[in-house]
């Protein structure tokens, strides 16, 4: 045996194992998802308002977009629901919408001042929003402009992260199989790495504002 194997057998590679934790109880499915979602958003430092109706939600989008000062808002595909009534509600307070999901070159995105999106799922047990990588997706937008506004369907509000694994494979929701990439959202973009001091807007939207409608 050469020295160099004799080392390596004093190493033991491959037979060391890390020590087995216990990951602890899982948590519970919340009661109410609806409110558990809007009150993890908030605690992460978003704002979330409630819609019942999709033209009601539009109309909101395009209210803070237009509060916060922005005269352009990028746009990623809503779906019909949601297409018609914000088009309509940007045309009549002067909100210039300009086509820019996924695909899209991102220096064309980044100057936006605001985006508008639908994010496909959204988790209540985290407040987390689910934006995937797809043609004509939200994915660049909830990333770029400083200011996110995002239009989520009640009904794509899983309760917990497990469901979400779930739906991620699920055929019926990605029929090209699971997305190639995926971005989590619990709040606005935000560090604390200089001196502990949170600074929002580093990497990513200052300003998250969440509509939940249906």
């Amino acid at each position: 045996m050469s020295d160099r194997e004799t080392f390596l057998a004093r190493l033991a590679v491959g037979r060391v194992r890390p020590p087995q934790r216990p990951l602890g109880p899982a948590l519970p499915p919340p009661v109410d998802p609806a409110a558990e979602f809007m009150s993890r958003l908030q605690e992460g430092g978003a704002a979330v308002h409630r819609e019942a109706e999709a033209e009601a939600a539009a109309a909101r989008a395009v209210e803070i977009v237009r509060r916060a000062g922005a005269g352009r808002a990028g746009l990623a595909e809503l779906g019909a629901e949601l297409e018609g009534p914000l088009r309509r509600a940007a045309a009549a307070a002067g909100l210039e919408l300009v086509p820019a999901g996924d695909g899209c070159d991102p220096a064309a995105i980044e100057p936006l001042p605001a985006g508008i999106t639908r994010p496909e799922l959204a988790v209540a047990q985290t407040g987390a929003l689910v934006q995937v990588a797809r043609p004509g997706g939200g994915r660049l937008l909830s990333l770029l402009p400083p200011l996110h506004v995002a239009l989520v369907y009640l009904q794509d509000v899983l309760p917990t992260m497990e469901d979400l694994a779930a739906a991620l494979v699920d055929q019926s929701r990605f029929p090209d199989g699971p997305p190639p990439a995926v971005s989590l959202i619990g709040g606005p973009s935000k560090t604390g790495d200089i001196e502990a001091v949170i600074v929002l807007g580093v990497h990513g939207p200052g300003r998250l504002e969440v509509v939940l409608w249906g």
